[in-house]
């Protein structure tokens, strides 16, 4: 799991305080703390070392933007660097929720700021591509659509630094698509020394499931997957683990403590694990179902996994 994902969001953000200058002189040295608040929290002096050091950095930071954004608005409230103030503010809107501050302005839609004639090309941009990225996460979209728009966003701003980003969730989508056409071809030797193939495990229901022990949400969903493991394995049910630690040590220590018996693939490479890179995972926990033809069929499978299983078993 990456924490507090909008922080790299935001850091592809970059201000250019000489255009604020030369389109509004009235209320640029109020708007100029208002970026240095966000630089702040975009590209801290001092990484945090821990969830504490960070939380009290949002915290803080985020009281810092909107003081500073409330006297800013009163000194200039049509200054355009208002915009890349209601972008941030959006890319915030998580780390708000996560440490309790709520925004004193009301949010500016991703739309508004698209539309607004003042607002700096790079804004309009990563706006656009913060959208995209906001819909490709509601499993009921369309991928298709969602594609066609992708692509024209990239006609239309084919500079935004945060086209790194949304070229990874094309990737992805893309990916997914093909795994509907053939069979996951998926073969390793785990931690343990098993050999794994996932062709041999035809006529079985299989759970490919990418995770961390690091990663809070994925042990989290450890006592479900104990769960439907233990009552659904004597009928057909195998998981196969895809880890992305960095300590095979600090692995195989927490699989043998927690009674995880099922397989785990282990490089070393954390987030540029090659399982993991050679099917987009860009976020954990993530669990694929794949049925007894081979055939990824779920790729979000971790809302009610014992039913889902259940049904493919049935099959």
């Amino acid at each position: 799991m990456k924490t507090f994902s909008f922080m790299a969001c935001a850091a592809l953000l970059c201000f250019t305080p000489a255009v604020a200058i030369a389109q509004a002189a009235v209320g640029d040295a109020e708007w100029q703390k208002v970026e240095e608040a966000m630089n702040q929290l975009k590209q801290p002096k001092e990484r945090p070392k821990s969830r504490e050091e960070m939380t009290e950095l949002l915290r803080t930071g985020l009281k810092a933007f909107d003081d500073a954004r409330a006297v800013a608005m009163k000194a200039a409230p049509q200054h355009p660097t208002r915009w890349d103030a209601a972008l941030f503010d959006n890319m915030a809107s998580g780390a708000r929720k996560a440490v309790g501050v709520p925004a004193i302005e009301p949010e500016v839609s991703l739309a508004d700021i698209q539309a607004a004639p003042d607002a700096k090309s790079s804004t309009k941009g990563d706006a656009s591509a913060l959208e995209l990225l906001k819909s490709a996460s509601d499993p009921k979209g369309d991928d298709t659509t969602w594609l066609a728009r992708a692509e024209k966003h990239m006609k239309d701003y084919p500079d935004s630094e945060a086209n790194v980003m949304l070229k990874r969730k094309i990737d992805s989508i893309q990916m997914k698509a093909e795994l509907s056409k053939k069979p996951l071809d998926l073969k390793f030797t785990a931690v343990d020394g098993r050999q794994v193939d996932l062709a041999s495990l035809r006529g079985k229901v299989v759970l490919i499931d990418f995770w961390a022990t690091w990663c809070g949400p994925c042990v989290a969903e450890l006592p479900n997957l104990l769960k439907a493991y233990q009552e659904l394995h004597p009928k057909g049910f195998e998981i196969i683990g895809i880890s992305l630690d960095s300590s095979q040590e600090k692995l195989e220590a927490f699989v043998k403590e927690r009674g995880m018996a099922w397989p785990q693939y282990f490089d070393g490479k954390s987030w540029q694990n090659e399982i993991s890179s050679k099917y987009g995972i860009n976020s954990i926990p993530a669990m694929w179902l794949v049925n007894k033809k081979g055939m990824v069929v779920d790729t979000e499978a971790r809302s009610g996994l014992e039913e889902r299983v259940q049904k493919l078993l049935a099959e």
